[in-house]
């Protein structure tokens, strides 16, 4: 018995190696094939012909990492007003390295990430993708009311307009507390789960939605010193270089099934200024955009992923999360 025994645990920690290798080798490749695509990408640019003020460019970047350090500590607020309450510093490492997961498709990873790194507070995976959930509806619906703002200022776009309002509509519906506390507790009866320590009132998401105005307002800052070190943009393109940003960034998200909306928000960047009036050098920004966004993203992740700081996260735990919650979304 205590020789079948041993080789039966020799088995299970081969598979266990053999798995972590598995997982570690997926997510390196996946994500060393979208930065060689960023460096594809940047080939095609013809750079010395662009108003390059390098300066600008690099100013750029700490502002649009603050915008998600903000991010992050708007979502560590909002686990603590649940009742789970993060470390910030936990929050900020959970939520950027989870950005990670954009790059991977189905997007699935974004959640399980974030959860490994909070599994040491105590949350637990189902109020982590709960979170996610409204986290991004509430961050799109902010980008879909300043995008309506700024289509409707610029006077163009009616049927963007369309779309973003009914965007809005369906994501009030589903944010408010009434409903958003009730469809949580229903997953955690179903997943036999204590109830919320606490729930989410109306003044927080007001808070919370005021929050990702801040968001935006860093985000778009830094593409416009973006766009004006590159394309040497005028403060009048204001306007129309947000108002594309945002519906570029959202469509970003719908499109759940491609890395970081890989085409579909290049296309919509160029396609809104275009018809917003910055059509000059519109398809290059798209492309100078999708690389700057590539670069800073999953560079800030490896950095905060190597940092000595904080729980490691084992990629074949990781890989057999994202199975299970596959299965229960496909039983539900």
């Amino acid at each position: 018995m205590s020789d079948a025994s041993s080789q039966h645990t020799r088995r299970r920690r081969l598979m266990s190696v053999l798995k972590r290798v598995g997982a570690a080798v997926v997510v390196a490749a996946l994500l060393a094939w979208v930065l060689h695509r960023a460096w594809l990408d940047a080939r095609t640019i013809d750079w010395e012909t662009l108003q390059m003020r390098p300066a600008l460019i690099w100013l750029s970047v700490p502002i649009v990492i603050l915008a998600w350090f903000w991010q992050a500590a708007l979502w560590a607020w909002m686990l603590g007003a649940l009742g789970y309450p993060v470390h910030i510093w936990t929050a900020i490492r959970a939520s950027i390295v989870g950005n990670l997961g954009n790059y991977i498709p189905g997007k699935i990873f974004i959640i399980i990430l974030r959860g490994k790194l909070v599994e040491q507070d105590g949350v637990p995976m189902v109020i982590v993708a709960s979170t996610v959930v409204l986290e991004t509806l509430l961050r799109n619906m902010m980008a879909a009311i300043l995008s309506v703002v700024g289509l409707w200022y610029l006077g163009v776009g009616r049927s963007y307009v369309g779309a973003l309002v009914v965007l809005l509509v369906a994501s009030i519906l589903v944010v408010h507390p009434a409903i958003f506390n009730r469809l949580i507790d229903f997953v955690l009866r179903k997943l036999h789960r204590p109830p919320l320590p606490r729930r989410l009132k109306l003044k927080h998401l007001v808070t919370l939605l005021a929050g990702f105005g801040v968001y935006w307002l860093l985000y778009v800052a830094s593409f416009y010193l973006l766009t004006r070190g590159t394309l040497g943009a005028e403060l009048a393109d204001l306007p129309a270089l947000s108002v594309a940003l945002l519906v570029s960034l959202i469509a970003s998200v719908l499109a759940v099934f491609t890395p970081v909306g890989l085409g579909v928000s290049d296309a919509t960047l160029a396609g809104v200024l275009a018809i917003t009036g910055f059509s000059t050098g519109a398809g290059v920004l798209a492309v100078i955009m999708r690389v700057w966004r590539t670069v800073t993203e999953v560079g800030v992740a490896g950095l905060l992923w190597v940092l000595p700081i904080g729980p490691r996260v084992d990629l074949s735990d990781a890989a057999e999360d994202e199975e299970q919650i596959t299965a229960g979304s496909v039983d539900r």
